[in-house]
């Protein structure tokens, strides 16, 4: 069995979905498919609940209408049989009247999570309708019957297995098995979801309880790059990643792929296949249970990165003093990206500013705190364990006009982290992606 998953620009219009089917019929027997919502829902839903928020209820409305619009284009197109159509319609209908009740009641702080549920219950369904007007033998795995969190807010494996191997069961001899990806239900069986991007990890789960042979992600790029396309020129595609690899990549910019996903495939060895679905020829990005053969592999960024510094004489040898910052950030629920130390200071960064109010009112009390906004951090993986020197000396030599504001490296042996001004990071990628892959020795000017 394989587990497929294709994301909503796979399936964005009628002549991608004819694609991804022919596709899916010529596979062979029992492979469990998970579709992401169409194209530009997600965001419109995500749309219509903030400005339900905002009161601006003309918007959300617009929101509602764009929808609708959305998936009655491709039923309309892709339907051959007037039953089916029939069927995809109602359905569609059903949805639009709930989000229109919501507006309507005004009540939406219960319900955000079962609207944001509505793009992938709607293309799911769109899916296994058109596939049954086609005659392909198609079960539909009901997300909400089997996909469930524990009381932690991780996968209930045990739960998830039982109930989806139930669920095939019961649909026994089908030859393709399609889902929802995205949704899920919480302890107390409350509709919830595994957020955006949410769909890979949906895959991934699957396919460890079903102990699946492969995971296929399809997206509209031909697997891993080597940097960020949309800002450097002749990058390239990465052939394969270890799983520690690819998770660097996802967790720091790349965002080909969730990066809670990689850990169910890596847990029970099963391979990871990045496939484009604009390009079916291309051999895409496999993740497996070794690295790459290549000294350097990858260079990614994040935004959104705040740096809070920390300066107390205090610190000095006094054991104890890391705990009550990070007690802090705790009770805060705030997450630390990167940690560096010296003597008498400590330098964090967090990618959420939701409560950095009340986290640098805490920290005061410790000490002199500093706060930079703007920031990125540039993540360089590679080999850094067998050649650790000359590679350090590239990546120093390539970035000797750009500020480094923090830098951690030793924590793992596959990723060095810097820290730079946002206004500086399309140079830094392109310089070290010219100094690192193309061996230009040349930098970007401005």
């Amino acid at each position: 069995m394989k587990v497929l998953k294709f994301g909503g620009t796979s399936i964005s219009n009628e002549n991608q979905i004819r694609k991804v089917v022919n596709y899916l019929r010529k596979l062979n027997d029992d492979n469990i498919v998970v579709f992401s919502a169409f194209s530009d829902v997600t965001n419109y839903l995500s749309e219509f609940v903030k400005q339900f928020k905002e009161e601006e209820y003309v918007v959300a409305e617009q929101m509602i209408l764009l929808i609708e619009e959305r998936h009655k284009r491709i039923i309309l197109s892709l339907f051959q049989s007037q039953n089916f159509k029939n069927l995809a319609l109602k359905k569609l209908n059903a949805s639009i009247r709930f989000l229109q009740n919501v507006l309507r009641k005004k009540i939406w702080e219960k319900q955000e999570k079962e609207i944001m549920a509505q793009g992938e219950l709607l293309s799911c369904m769109v899916m296994y309708l058109y596939m049954l007007d086609l005659g392909i033998d198609t079960g539909y795995l009901d997300a909400f019957r089997f996909m469930k969190l524990d009381k932690s807010g991780e996968p209930d494996y045990k739960f998830i297995q039982k109930r989806l191997t139930k669920e095939i069961s019961r649909l026994k001899g089908c030859k393709i098995y399609i889902t929802s990806g995205f949704i899920c239900l919480e302890p107390k069986k409350r509709i919830s979801n595994l957020g955006r991007g949410g769909s890979d990890y949906s895959a991934t789960i699957i396919a460890k309880v079903m102990h699946a042979e492969k995971v296929e992600i399809w997206t509209d790029i031909d697997g891993f790059q080597n940097n960020d396309p949309r800002y450097v020129k002749e990058t390239f595609t990465i052939s394969h990643l270890s799983y520690d690899e690819a998770a660097e990549l996802a967790y720091f910019g790349a965002k080909i792929l969730h990066p809670s996903s990689i850990i169910p495939a890596q847990q029970s060895n099963i391979p990871i296949v990045i496939k484009n679905s604009l390009n079916f020829f291309a051999s895409g990005t496999q993740i497996i249970d070794y690295p790459s053969a290549k000294r350097l592999t990858a260079v990614a960024a994040k935004d959104g990165i705040t740096i809070v510094k920390i300066k107390s004489g205090r610190m000095l040898q006094a054991y104890g003093f890391l705990r009550k910052i990070f007690e802090i950030f705790e009770k805060y629920k705030t997450p630390v990206d990167m940690l560096t130390t010296s003597e008498i200071s400590v330098a964090m960064t967090i990618d959420n500013c939701t409560y950095i109010t009340g986290i640098v009112d805490q920290l005061k009390k410790l000490g002199e705190v500093e706060v930079i906004h703007d920031q990125s951090i540039v993540c360089i993986l590679g080999d850094f364990e067998s050649q650790k020197n000359i590679v350090l000396g590239q990546i120093i030599e390539g970035l000797d006009s750009i500020p480094v504001q923090m830098m951690s490296f030793g924590a793992s042996r596959i990723n060095l982290s810097l820290v730079i001004d946002t206004v500086n990071k399309i140079k830094a990628l392109q310089v070290l992606n010219n100094h690192l892959f193309n061996t230009k020795k040349c930098l970007v000017t401005n």
